[in-house]
């Protein structure tokens, strides 16, 4: 169970960087994220893209150190918390993105933070 929720989590992570590297190039891919109203971001918008590419780098590492698939590179102790917060942020991640009156935005939206949110909460339970 915590390699299959590592598995997920390092490829919902990993997904999540090159996808928003992708909206930080300018790709019109707008529809599917940021609230779904433009096919190119804002350029404000495609900062806030590119911002998140480290952060979902992060989470990559801290799910695939937690499951024991990828280097020790972070202190255990902040292995929990991270993906504590990592599960919280996702959960409201899955609500925003259900609400959201892009279809694109919640069909691509939902299936991501959902799964996001279960393997960062089930490692942060068995971490």
């Amino acid at each position: 169970m915590i390699a299959l929720a590592g598995y997920a989590g390092l490829a919902g992570f990993l997904w999540l960087a090159l996808f928003q590297a992708l909206l930080a190039a300018g790709l019109p891919l707008g529809h599917m994220a940021w609230g779904g109203a433009d096919r190119r971001l804002s350029p404000t918008k495609r900062w806030a893209s590119l911002a998140v590419v480290p952060l979902a780098l992060i989470g990559a590492l801290v799910v695939a150190q937690a499951a024991g698939i990828g280097p020790e590179l972070l202190p255990r102790i902040v292995i929990r918390p991270a993906l504590g917060a990592f599960a919280v942020l996702f959960a409201l991640s899955l609500l925003g993105n259900a609400a959201s009156k892009s279809r694109a935005e919640a069909a691509h939206g939902v299936p991501l933070a959902l799964g996001l949110a279960l393997a960062t909460g089930t490692l942060a339970l068995r971490a």
